[in-house]
């Protein structure tokens, strides 16, 4: 398979990938585990498989939203939709392609960089499309609030509340927290992708306990939350204020993936059977039974991953004097 060429058994195999990551975008769930099959591809082919997977995956994603809207295509703002609705599937897509071809990265935290940058300059790119359109920008804005108001409405009609402003503040929470958003879908994919592939691999257990952010990263994590607290006091722009929210809440998952893997080491001394899988497993299920402990064990974590730029909480010489960080 070195030439790339697919033999016919192998060619089905690519298209059931497609068909099932196609499957998966279409279930409110499923949908987050979309790249999932195309990644699983990058293994047993060349990567240009893997690319051009991935490129048929998000056709028959844009051919299902235009078929969708098919009496309505006439209209300019039809396609505004249709680009607003792409941005999580083609992110997705663009960060997983640059993941898999960046294998050869000097440290995982660079190659996590790298593989979000396509999510930043897609965000920027619809940002400065919508600052140049305006007037789209405020319909798209209405039509989502809109939308979102419908849902709330009835949950709160007992009660006579007023869920047009409510309904506006959601919106702009989620549009804040869509990088975010982006990154802990990419990166639990990408997590679970790899496990997979290196299963009982002692050497992928060392490169998960021994992640490591740079010693720099702490100045970009408490320059960004400083702004964010400005921002509760000095009136700005949301152009402003929603990106950097966004990315401050990016800088902390960061460091919540180093709070994982200081959680992975400590649990590991214990009980030295314990893989980072299952470990990530029973985190998530705990999550799913118990709600409520969500945001406790992210800020656990994130502050975790934070505390170690000061004290030392993996003695990482016990496990391996490489650095695999």
């Amino acid at each position: 398979m070195n030439d790339g060429k697919l033999e016919k058994g192998d060619l089905i195999r690519v298209g059931l990938s497609v068909i099932c990551a196609f499957i998966l975008h279409e279930i409110p769930v499923g949908s987050m585990f979309f790249v999932l099959p195309l990644l699983m591809l990058d293994k047993r082919y060349p990567k240009k498989i893997t690319d051009t997977a991935c490129v048929a995956a998000l056709v028959l994603v844009l051919l299902r939203n235009i078929l969708f809207s098919m009496d309505i295509l006439n209209q300019s703002l039809t396609w505004v939709f249709i680009m607003v609705n792409m941005f999580i599937p083609l992110s997705l897509v663009l960060c997983a392609v640059v993941w898999v071809n960046k294998d050869d990265a000097e440290s995982i935290f660079l190659r996590m960089v790298y593989s979000f940058i396509p999510a930043v300059i897609l965000f920027a790119a619809y940002g400065i499309f919508f600052a140049v359109f305006s007037d789209m920008a405020s319909v798209v804005a209405a039509g989502y609030t809109e939308m979102i108001n419908a849902i709330l409405a009835p949950l709160f009609a007992s009660a006579g509340v007023d869920t047009d402003i409510f309904a506006f503040l959601v919106m702009l929470t989620i549009v804040s927290m869509l990088l975010p958003f982006l990154f802990m879908n990419l990166y639990g994919i990408v997590y679970i992708y790899e496990a997979i592939t290196h299963p009982g691999s002692e050497e992928f257990e060392r490169k998960v306990m021994n992640f490591r952010i740079p010693d720099f990263f702490i100045y970009i994590f408490l320059g960004l939350w400083a702004l964010v607290l400005l921002f509760y006091f000095v009136a700005v722009p949301q152009w402003v204020s929603v990106p950097v929210l966004g990315f401050a809440v990016v800088s902390m998952l960061f460091y919540f993936v180093q709070g994982f893997a200081i959680a992975c080491y400590n649990v590991r001394m214990r009980k030295p059977d314990m893989t980072s899988f299952r470990l990530a497993s029973w985190l998530m299920l705990i999550l799913i039974i118990f709600q409520v402990v969500n945001l406790i064990l992210v800020l656990g974590l994130s502050f975790a991953g934070v505390l170690e730029n000061w004290v030392n909480l993996r003695k990482r010489k016990e496990f391996s004097n490489e650095d695999y960080s």
